[in-house]
């Protein structure tokens, strides 16, 4: 049944077919497919008036594709300029259609991102949040792909200022966990790709980094039972899926048994959100999964390409927000990734908060938040 709540609920919500997709192959990233103001009970609190997108993106080979997205606009009159913008990248969701969070009722993971967002409208921005290629729009969802996330955060931009004139080009960007990721992936690739808009700055939180190598490490047959980070499995599942699905050439499958052929095949089914996933991973040993080791050169480097954070050409200020408590994504990694960051150039401040959890980092760290964007883009 809920499967087929999610499948009525994103055909509601997009009402576009792969055929329309691809009825317009000159239109550039940004353009609108589809577009229609949301109705009163689907805003978030906050938000006056908003819409429901679907437009043009780039996908992780440079190949075109479209995604689905949610515009929320504060009340009152834009100031002048328009409304300055917060371009969302949301946390994990799921794997298939209609498990965006703007169709679920704001819930990515176990986390509901609808209290973070209302709290930038009360701030003055407006908020555009991209569902990704592949989970509020026809596509495939490459979990983890940087580029592909990349691209959607920042043509949600270009989207917006397309369907209403009172929202501005001038944006920062945010987003948490994998959308942490995904905010710093559009935040390199930027400058290039979406060069005429006017980025400001980047509020990572708890971002998804310095996986790869642990991927690598830990995907060989034989390996011994060993505790791991939260939730590592169907992550470590839905990445290989999306690799797979990104990189055919590579033959992934002919490096996992049969237990993990059958597990990313789910994944790849897209059957729901996660549940079917979790369920069918649950207690499988790492390395019953795999009939060789991914520590293979040419397969480290394919991850690296896939989802590694990239460590320079950040032309704006970054944040980063971490807890101490974090066991999803846990401190030693973004303590890692501002090294990586500063190292590389980049205009990056890391803040710790000793209580904060994974997802309890948001509300922990709003006071920061409120004034570094009140720093890099004042409302007015």
């Amino acid at each position: 049944m809920r499967g087929m709540a999610l499948a009525a609920l994103v055909a509601a919500a997009t009402t576009v077919t792969p055929a329309l997709a691809a009825a317009q192959p000159t239109a550039g990233p940004g353009t609108i497919v589809r577009s229609e103001p949301l109705a009163e009970s689907d805003l978030i609190p906050g938000a006056a008036h908003g819409y429901r997108v679907v437009y043009r993106t780039t996908g992780q080979n440079g190949e075109p594709q479209i995604s689905g997205g949610s515009i929320f606009l504060p009340a009152g009159a834009a100031p002048p300029g328009g409304w300055k913008v917060v371009s969302w990248a949301h946390g994990t969701s799921g794997i298939a259609q209609g498990c965006a969070p703007n169709l679920t009722g704001g819930m990515a993971d176990t986390f509901n991102e609808r209290p973070e967002l209302t709290h930038y409208l009360s701030q003055g921005y407006a908020v555009e949040a991209t569902d990704y290629i592949g989970l509020g729009a026809p596509g495939f969802y490459s979990y983890l792909a940087g580029r592909a996330d990349g691209h959607a955060v920042l043509d949600i931009v270009r989207a917006g200022h397309a369907v209403d004139p009172a929202l501005s080009e001038s944006y920062v960007l945010a987003g948490h966990s994998i959308g942490g990721h995904s905010a710093l992936f559009a935040a390199h690739l930027s400058p290039t790709y979406a060069p005429e808009l006017d980025l400001h700055g980047t509020v990572s939180y708890a971002p998804t980094s310095n996986v790869e190598q642990l991927i690598a490490a830990l995907a060989q047959p034989g390996l011994p039972e060993v505790s791991v980070l939260d939730g590592f499995r169907t992550r470590l599942i839905m990445v290989l899926a999306g690799l797979d699905h990104t990189r055919p050439d590579l033959r992934l499958t002919d490096y996992l048994s049969p237990l993990g052929r059958h597990l990313v095949a789910i994944a790849q089914a897209e059957i729901d959100c996660k549940d079917s996933l979790e369920e069918a991973a649950a207690g499988q040993p790492i390395g019953e999964m795999f009939s060789r080791p991914l520590s293979d050169p040419a397969i480290t480097a394919a991850l690296i390409d896939y989802l590694a954070v990239p460590a320079s050409d950040y032309h704006q200020p970054v944040l980063l927000l971490q807890g101490a408590s974090d066991t999803l994504q846990p401190i030693p990694t973004t303590v890692a990734l501002q090294q990586q960051l500063q190292q590389g150039g980049t205009d990056s401040r890391l803040q710790i908060y000793p209580s904060a959890t994974h997802f309890t980092v948001l509300t922990q760290s709003a006071a920061d938040t409120e004034s570094f964007l009140a720093t890099v883009l004042p409302t007015r």
